[in-house]
Formats: C-alpha cells, structure tokens, sequence
C-alpha cells in the first residue's frame, strides 16, 4: 500500500496532499460564481443615462460615458476635446452654472439605428440651456460623442 504524502507544519500534521477540504471546493466555487453574477448584474448605459447625468451636473458619470474623443460646445466655444479634457470643460461649466434639472424635448434614433441623440432643456440657476446629446451604440451601451450647451 503506497503512503500519501503530509505537509508538517511547526512538528504537526497539517494536511495530506491529496485531501482538499470541502471548505475550500465552496469556498472557490462561491468567488468563481459571484465574480459572474455581478459582471451580468451590470445593465448597459442607455441615453437616459447620460440625460440623468446632465441634470444633476454629474461630470464623473459623464466622463465614463465618454469616447475617446468628444466634440464639445459651450456657449459657442466649440472644439474636438479628449476626455480628460472634456471632463475639465464641464467641470468649469457645471460649477459656473449650478444645474437644477434636465427636461428631454425630443429624442430620436439614426437611420441605422447605431446612434441615438435628444435635444433637452437645462435648467440652472443662471437661466435655462438648450443641450443636444449624440450618442453612439456600441455592445455594452453607448458612448457619448456629441454634447452641445447654448443659451434659450
């Protein structure tokens, strides 16, 4: 009969090598299934999200919305901005004018329908801002290209 090997630890038998505890099967499956469970949990961005972002002036939420490349326009200073960039101009933007709400007037989808855009009515403390979003579809929801902010 062939003997299994022991791993000793401080003169005690710690474990065989070829015994793995019930605890730890579970254990593995348990972090191998929740890891899954949330990565399918999480629900694509959609346009109401980016909307959502505007009225309440969350430019961290935008940022991560964001492609790579997003041309900008705030009151007719417009220009092809990186992200870190972009984020910067709303940032000023957001803290000169404190939003209170966002309204959609309108929203509708391209012909191919890879692109959603809307048109909506900001309402900050120094007056109201027509705002034009363009989004572009992509697997895991949609990416913002296309922000415009212009006085009413």
């Amino acid at each position: 009969m062939q003997r299994l090997p022991v791993v000793f630890f401080r003169n005690r038998q710690f474990c065989n090598l070829n015994y793995i505890p019930m605890k730890t099967i579970l254990f593995t499956l348990l972090v191998s299934f929740s890891t899954v469970l949330t990565a399918t949990e999480q629900k694509p961005l959609v346009l109401d999200d980016v909307c959502r972002a505007i009225g309440s002036g969350n430019v961290d939420e935008l940022a991560a919305i964001m492609d790579a490349e997003v041309e900008l326009s705030i009151l007719n200073e417009e220009d092809l901005y990186s992200r870190e960039q972009a984020t910067a101009a709303l940032k000023a933007f957001f803290g000169k004018f404190k939003p209170s709400s966002f309204g959609k007037v309108h929203q509708g989808a391209s012909k191919s329908a890879d692109a959603e855009y809307c048109i909506g009515t900001l309402a900050t403390a120094n007056g109201p801002f027509r705002v034009y979003v363009y989004v572009a579809k992509r697997n895991n929801g949609v990416l913002l290209q296309e922000l415009r902010f212009e006085r009413e």
